[in-house]
């Protein structure tokens, strides 16, 4: 659906100049390359394709009758005519990555990289004018937290130059702490490594002492004979170094691509900045370590000399602060792509053109339209930027709203109840929370009321009767009955769930490792097929599982953590195999029935249903036992106040077993907390995790999200249900914390 979106929208770039190019590039197995090369030969004019192998250039319509060169490493080389009416469809067929014969007297791989260097002057132009643009993407785990784009010039001299056509950039302001990535123009300066020879970190004069260097052989790169050498960092020296690879062309000696990344014999050593910036860092409470830092260049053939083409670079940062309460990786990836090459123009820019070289990009004037791209060459993105965009901006929302709230309820008396209350129906009038709210301090319910409506069309006010779909919160139900038959002796926490289930794909899993998210089972509800299939029809548990949740493993057991609703609902399986009893009346029997719940159930079933609104409209039915184990759970604020209380006074389980539930498995870097059997310690969303424990699980389900928040030394609780969609539960639950405490 999204690249299909994507291609609909490239229809519109077609103008009187200028036409749009679109294909896909795969091999002769039917699967899509990334990265391969699309360039109008004779020209500056390129793109690479995505991740899908699919590619869009823009070019001049007198260019339309040319042809296209495509070409990827370890395959033929292609030439197609252009086609700007029909979407170019391009096989390439595999070469073989062969050694040559190597002439002899080049046979020592740093002869032959000097030789590369003394023929720059030969291979490359002195002065031309580049146009380029680059996409930055960080993440936290799955979810971006910053986005920048930009187009520019950049004018190639012996002092380099960038013109800043069109910049926009996002960024999440409460997920990032304020730490903005940004760029300089002298970063994109550098990547062209072959006009910055004298400080690349592997060929500078230092690079050559410090790195080993080995000659693997005559390889066909893209349509060229190329040495193919392989470096890494020399042994016994204690500094960050880079392992990678470098091509150079034979019949040239040009450089054609370099891909380099921290050598593992130093990446101990690496460090963020130099030391002054670190003497700051540390007077500012702030931790910056360097885990991956990992760079692709390359170059390609325009007007007879060579071009830098694209770069990459993929950087994971580690951020810590004490002071300032985070502790959160940012994986961060630039893609730059050089779209057009001027070697007739020589002149450099107009002073009131330049921006300066240590300026920063993303702080410059900024175009936040949504056809931002429309008059440019287009380096189609691996994900939907435009979505990713609008969530950005609706995090930053509520958390300016947070910060008006908190202003504000500091007016008003140091009443917990008034001042909830009053944050509560701000909220609601501004149109970011429609629900059911209850509050407990010390053990008593200080609120329990209404905001807004069950059924925004019928006008049908909500109550503590009202049900609300939970989501994911089931979880912490689910885990309980397994601790639960655990204690029994159905089975042990340890124990694989093949012993148990005969003939699931992925009976080597560990119960415990389902509990926790570390199966490294796909999240089939992440998948977009799946789910329009689980809308269809409802299908029993062991249909699920077959179906939808036995795709191979994203990692081997027990070594990393991945959120994946499929190990839940392989988890409610096991438990109605092990009990010959369904999920529902096992949910009936051990939770609900001791604990006094009388609207709880797997689907709606008594009570007042509440509608589930996405988007302002009503949410399209579905199964939710397809979801059974995951979510699925329908409840009321009441029942969940006597949830709670069961909990609190060890009515589920022994305080023990609970506790073993809490007990961190894995870190949840999305929520910034530790992961338990099904429930979640928070560490730095809350600013009351500072001094208290807190225990919680959200809850998504369409139209339905929710949160469920416990503070046992204060015997305080927090359930916010809401029926239209996401909203700001966690800087609701955090100012309703801080109220508490």
């Amino acid at each position: 659906m999204i690249l299909f979106s994507l291609m609909l929208s490239l229809s519109v770039l077609a103008q009187d100049e200028w036409t749009v190019v679109k294909g896909k590039v795969t091999n002769t197995m039917h699967e899509p390359l990334s990265g391969a090369s699309i360039t109008i030969p004779g020209t500056g004019a390129g793109t690479v394709t995505n991740s899908a192998g699919i590619f869009a250039l823009k070019i001049p319509a007198s260019r339309s009758g040319d042809s296209l060169h495509i070409s990827h490493l370890g395959y033929h080389a292609s030439t197609v005519p252009i086609s700007p009416l029909r979407f170019i469809n391009c096989t390439l067929e595999a070469s073989a990555l062969s050694l040559k014969e190597v002439v002899v007297q080049a046979e020592d791989p740093v002869h032959i990289i000097l030789a590369a260097i003394r023929h720059i002057p030969d291979n490359y132009f002195d002065l031309f004018v580049s146009s380029g643009f680059y996409r930055t993407a960080t993440r936290k785990e799955q979810a971006y937290i910053q986005l920048s784009e930009a187009v520019f010039d950049i004018y190639n001299g012996k002092k380099n130059q960038l013109r800043l056509k069109k910049m926009r950039t996002v960024s999440d302001e409460r997920a990032t702490h304020g730490i903005e990535l940004a760029s300089r123009p002298k970063h994109l300066f550098k990547y062209d490594f072959v006009r910055n020879m004298s400080e690349s970190p592997v060929f500078s004069k230092s690079g050559l002492r410090d790195h080993q260097f080995v000659l693997k052989g005559v390889v066909d790169y893209q349509g060229e004979d190329a040495w193919k050498i392989a470096f890494d960092q020399r042994d016994g020296i204690r500094k960050a170094l880079y392992k990678g690879t470098v091509y150079i062309s034979t019949a040239s000696h040009a450089f054609l691509s370099l891909e380099y990344g921290f050598s593992p014999k130093g990446i101990s050593h690496a460090r963020y900045g130099d030391a002054a910036t670190r003497a700051l860092m540390k007077l500012l409470d702030i931790d910056i370590d360097l885990l991956k830092d990992d760079n692709r260049m390359t170059y390609r053939k325009a007007r007879g000399k060579w071009v830098l083409s694209t770069a990459t670079n993929n950087t994971v940062f580690g951020f810590r602060s004490r002071r300032n309460h985070y502790n959160f990786k940012a994986d961060a990836r630039l893609d730059y792509i050089v779209t057009d090459v001027d070697t007739l123009e020589t002149n450099s820019f107009a002073a009131g053109e330049v921006l300066g070289a240590n300026k920063f990009i993303e702080q410059q004037d900024a175009d936040t339209a949504a056809g931002f791209w429309r008059d440019y060459t287009i380096l189609l993105p691996d994900f939907d930027v435009e979505a990713a965009v609008r969530k950005i901006r609706a995090a930053n929302e509520g958390y300016s709203i947070r910060n008006k709230v908190q202003a504000m309820v500091r007016k008003l008396p140091r009443d917990p109840a008034l001042r909830v209350d009053s944050m509560l129906a701000w909220y609601h009038r501004d149109g970011q929370f429609n629900g059911m709210a209850l509050v407990r301090r010390n053990g008593r319910v200080i609120l329990h009321k209404n905001y807004g409506y069950a059924d925004i069309d019928k006008q049908l006010q909500a109550d503590s009767n009202t049900v609300y779909r939970i989501g994911s919160l089931s979880k912490s139900f689910t885990a309980i009955i397994i601790r639960q038959l655990a204690a029994e002796g159905k089975f042990r926490l340890e124990d694989t769930i093949g012993a148990y289930l005969p003939g699931y794909a992925h009976g080597g899993v560990t119960i415990s490792q389902l509990l926790s998210h570390r199966s490294g089972i796909p999240n089939y509800t992440a998948n977009s097929a799946y789910v329009v299939q689980m809308f269809s029809k409802p299908f029993t548990l062991p249909e699920l599982a077959a179906r939808f949740c036995s795709d191979s493993l994203e990692f081997t057991p027990g070594t990393g953590f991945s959120y994946s609703n499929s190990g839940y609902l392989v988890l409610a399986w096991l438990a109605e195999t092990v009990t010959q009893t369904s999920f529902e009346k096992l949910l009936q029997e051990r939770i609900c029935q001791p604990a006094g719940m009388t609207f709880t159930h797997i689907g709606a079933n008594g009570g007042t249903v509440a509608t589930g609104y996405l988007y302002g409209k009503p949410e399209p039915a579905y199964y939710t036992g397809n979801v059974a184990g995951a979510g699925g759970i329908t409840s009321t604020t009441g029942d969940l106040r006597k949830f709670d209380e069961a909990l609190h006074h060890n009515l589920l389980l022994p305080r023990e077993a609970f506790e073993e539930l809490l007990q961190p498995r894995a870190a949840y870097a999305d929520w910034e907390a530790d992961y338990g059997y099904g429930w979640m310690t928070d560490k730095y969303m809350f600013g009351a995790s500072k001094r208290h424990k807190i225990t919680y699980h959200p809850g998504t389900d369409l139209g339905f999200y929710c949160m469920f928040v416990r503070q046992e030394d204060a015997d305080n609780t927090i359930i916010l249900l809401n029926n239209t969609g996401d909203f700001p539960r966690f800087e609701m639950t955090d100012l309703i914390l801080e109220w508490l405490n």
